[in-house]
């Protein structure tokens, strides 16, 4: 008799086996049980993970003798022809060899016609997206409306592909990866049955090879039973599958971590040697740096580790701060990207964990500035006078400030204060209603007439906001032309949203409303609409974002003028003009 691969031999014949699916499994028994399975499902999910394997368990559940049934019998006609792929009533399409019109027109043909023997007529096309543009047009309407006895479900692995018009027709389920867990205790319930033994990290590295995959991972089991003798071992996976040994990973994780540059150099020559993969390699350990930080964090097991794996990874990183373990997965994953650029990976992988390895160790910042104010407070320090500060160094990049003036010491001279250079960049604060001109942040000086017109509608606007918050919004958009007792006239850009709220005359009765509080008469109000260039700086909204700008550029160059922070810059020169400020939100 053929030998068949464990894929197959081992292929679920019920929901319940249905491993890492469970809540596919659970609605589909849920809509057999309650009689309101749809006409049309559409599975979605990687390769290896159940989806043709659920298609052909839910065509048993419901043509079975005993059914329709979540827990099909496994030993009626139907059950047995359709688990065999000889149920005449059940058509298994390939959507990559049956994707043309013609192919769908003659499926359609046989549709109207009952069933054989069983209770529907199922149709499983398996890779639906193959189909070309015609076909799924083709099969829109009898999609929509099939007869009671049919029933389809589609399968695919890239879902963006089929068009959002059949996938409208169909109930979707997305299927999952598998966790690595799960498909562990599957091979080890496997490897029983079949009388063979493995370790444990064998079998756990099976499991993280296949990625989520169900049948690669027993694809991969079936390749790994030919080659051993009597027991699966880890070197023997390793060996097989052309990558690195758990103990190769940790030996060059541990180099990386404690800056061995030359443990590195040796442990990369060593898989080079063994022809291992060195993307594969690169996966492995950014996976590995990875899971280190969660296993830092004591957030959990993160790879299933057996028992030896986990006490190993808990010894490398016992004196390893958290911070250097996220700055090495960055750096890790920075090899990578180069990696996948280069000609020559082994040599990028080499040199970038090397880079990695002998990188100078992090000093926190608070620490920095601690130093700093040591330093300044310590008598006799270096450049330092008691109670004092230090020093600047003198810095190029910086430009030097003007000399002061040496004054008589007399008993009522006072110290001058230091004078800040003004930073020509500095955004002009719009003047207060008492200076003596209004200045735009383009810097350009109103006429006095124009400045009263911004600066009393300023103040309407405000009065207004306490009152009707939502209409003092629209109307800071508008440009005040002519604000007096007599007469208000703002101006919109062409179709301007807000102009056409404020125009309403819900609008116009607040605006003389608050005209009348505020200047003691009814003006006449007119709202105009024309192609305006000047709203950026001439609107109440124009201003407030002026004024909160320059703030945030006032706290900006305070916390920059910190002596603390320039004592830093001293320090540091190279950082001189990339320090970033964040200013929080009030």
């Amino acid at each position: 008799m053929a030998y068949t691969v464990l894929a197959r031999k081992y292929r679920p014949q019920s929901f319940e086996d249905l491993v890492g699916q469970e809540h596919v499994a659970r609605t589909l028994g849920n809509a057999i049980n309650s009689d309101r399975v749809a006409h049309a499902f559409l599975f979605t999910g990687v390769r290896g993970v159940g989806k043709t394997t659920t298609a052909r368990l839910l065509a048993k559940a419901l043509n079975c003798e005993k059914g329709p049934t979540p827990t099909p019998c496994n030993e009626c006609g139907p059950c047995s022809e359709i688990t065999a792929g000889v149920d005449v009533d059940v058509q298994e399409i390939d959507g990559a060899s049956n994707n043309s019109v013609e192919d769908v027109r003659r499926l359609q043909e046989s549709l109207p016609y009952r069933p054989q023997r069983d209770r529907y007529k199922i149709v499983i096309v398996d890779e639906v997206h193959m189909l070309s543009t015609g076909a799924f047009n083709a099969f829109l309407k009898t999609l929509e409306e099939p007869p009671d006895h049919v029933k389809f479900i589609f399968a695919t692995t890239e879902s963006h592909k089929v068009p959002v018009t059949i996938r409208s027709r169909c109930q979707q389920y997305d299927f999952r990866l598998i966790p690595h867990r799960l498909i562990g205790e599957r091979v080890r319930a496997i490897l029983d049955a079949e009388g063979l033994s493995a370790d444990e990290e064998a079998i756990s590295v099976v499991a993280r090879e296949a990625a989520g995959s169900m049948r690669d991972a027993l694809t991969l089991l079936d390749q790994l039973v030919a080659i051993s003798d009597d027991r699966i071992t880890a070197d023997t996976v390793a060996a097989s599958l052309g990558i690195a040994a758990r103990e190769a990973l940790y030996e060059v994780a541990r180099a990386v971590l404690e800056g061995d540059g030359a443990a590195v150099v040796g442990a990369v020559d060593g898989l080079a040697d063994k022809s291992v993969d060195m993307q594969h390699f690169a996966r492995q350990l950014l996976h590995l740096m990875r899971d280190l930080v969660v296993l830092k964090l004591g957030a959990g097991d993160p790879a299933e580790w057996v028992p030896e794996e986990r006490e190993a990874a808990e010894a490398l990183i016992d004196d390893i701060d958290i911070l250097e373990l996220q700055r090495a997965f960055r750096a890790t994953s920075r090899v990578m990207d180069e990696m996948a650029q280069s000609p020559n990976p082994k040599l990028m992988l080499e040199m970038g964990l090397v880079r990695v390895a002998t990188r100078p160790p992090l000093q926190s910042v608070s620490e920095l500035l601690a130093r700093l104010e040591a330093l300044q407070g310590t008598p006799g320090a270096k450049g330092g006078s008691s109670g004092g500060p230090r020093p600047r160094k003198p810095n190029p990049k910086r430009a030097p400030h003007p000399a002061k003036p040496k004054a008589e010491a007399t008993p009522e001279a006072k110290p001058e204060p230091e004078l800040k250079p003004q930073e020509p960049d500095q955004p002009i604060m719009p003047a207060t209603k008492h200076s003596g001109g209004f200045h735009t942040s383009a810097g350009e000086v109103l006429t006095p007439i124009r400045r009263a017109a911004l600066q009393e509608w300023e103040e309407l606007v405000g009065t207004l906001e306490q009152q009707q918050p939502a209409l003092a919004a629209v109307l800071e958009h508008g440009i005040p032309k002519a604000v007096g007792p007599d007469r208000i006239v703002l101006s919109f850009k062409d179709g301007s949203f807000y102009g056409r709220q404020a125009e309403s005359p819900e609008s116009i009765a607040a605006i003389v409303r608050i005209a009348e509080q505020q200047l003691g008469a009814r003006p006449e109000i007119e709202i105009r609409f024309d192609a305006q260039g000047d709203a950026a700086t001439k609107t109440v909204a124009a201003v407030a974002a002026q004024r909160k700008e320059a703030e945030v550029e006032a706290k900006r160059k305070e916390a920059l003028n910190h002596p603390v922070v320039r004592e830093a810059i001293d320090v540091f020169p190279e950082a001189a003009g990339k320090l970033k400020v964040h200013i929080e939100a009030d």
